[in-house]
């Protein structure tokens, strides 16, 4: 059975997230997963759970094969080269790289909103 994350776990799960860059050419074929993400992580429930959290799209008109990178708290990134992933895909691994910082987090006695 896949992994379900709910909309209060990802509330609290976006906490751990900085920022995240999305560039694309929007009239290219290949951006429909980086623009989907785009819309979904604009949410007003992310933004809401996250007030530090900065989302920065970049829309060009180059050539360039579109690009998604999420920076964490505890200063990792993880970029994506989304014409090889779906938006949840995408969000997916990124709910799994935080849930792994939650874990540690509580295993050290850290608050994440200290962050």
């Amino acid at each position: 059975m896949p992994l379900k994350i709910t909309k209060v776990m990802s509330s609290h799960l976006i906490k751990y997230v900085r920022t995240i860059n999305v560039s694309f050419n929007p009239f290219d074929v290949r951006t429909r997963s980086a623009r989907e993400l785009l819309r979904q992580v604009n949410s007003e429930r992310f933004l809401h759970a996250n007030p530090k959290l900065k989302v920065k799209p970049d829309i060009h008109s180059k050539p360039n094969a579109p690009l998604v990178k999420f920076s964490f708290v505890d200063g990792t990134d993880v970029s994506f080269d989304s014409r090889e992933y779906l938006a949840n895909e995408m969000l997916l691994d990124v709910w799994k790289t935080t849930m792994k910082m939650d874990d540690d987090f509580e295993m050290e006695g850290k608050n994440v909103d200290d962050m």
